[in-house]
């Protein structure tokens, strides 16, 4: 009886069909993470508005003014208790948040369509902290003071905080202060 020879190994249409495979699972697995972490940006982006509009809604009833301040990327709330401006962590919500190397996180104040004059630029800090000597302007830059005031009368300065992925330039989630609360939030592109 002859011996048949027959080659082992795979064809070239399996080759081929394997690869198609493993394409489709590599680009199903990047728009998942996309989509997760898109998603994690939503939730951040509509947290931090529900938080400042409770800030706003807690200043009015509590009579008492708070604002906030943005360095680099740690957001802190502040409360002015009659003579300084200092942490307002009375309440677990208000605590500091700091974001993570994910986040872009940009707050305006400046040349802003609707805005007019900034509340805090209309104050003479160094009449304030009774002096105008060079002494009392180094201890007033190591104070926190607020870059958005959220007032006791429901007045809000007029800001743009803006929130994005660092990797991605799409979507963009924009908090907006126009002068009284609550605060809006936008993004961009809309849905459609």
């Amino acid at each position: 009886m002859p011996k048949s020879t027959r080659q082992s190994g795979f064809s070239l249409i399996e080759i081929l069909m394997v690869l198609v495979i493993i394409g489709f699972s590599v680009n199903l697995v990047t728009y998942t993470l996309s989509d997760d972490m898109e998603e994690e940006l939503e939730r951040e982006a509509l947290r931090l508005h529900s938080v400042i509009n409770m800030a706003s809604e807690f200043a009015i009833l509590n009579q008492i003014e708070l604002g906030f301040h943005l360095d680099k990327k740690k957001l802190e709330f502040l409360v002015f208790d009659g003579e300084k401006w200092t942490t307002f962590d009375a309440e677990e919500l208000y605590q500091a948040v700091e974001y993570s190397d994910e986040y872009k996180i940009e707050l305006s104040t400046e040349d802003l369509a609707w805005a007019q004059d900034n509340m805090l630029e209309q104050a003479n800090w160094r009449e304030l902290m009774g002096s105008g000597d060079e002494e009392s302007l180094l201890e007033l830059k190591k104070l926190k003071i607020p870059q958005v005031l959220l007032l006791s009368s429901g007045e809000v300065s007029a800001f743009q905080l803006s929130l994005e992925l660092e990797e991605q330039s799409e979507p963009v989630y924009f908090i907006e202060g126009e002068f009284m609360a609550p605060v809006n939030l936008r993004k961009e592109p809309e849905d459609s």
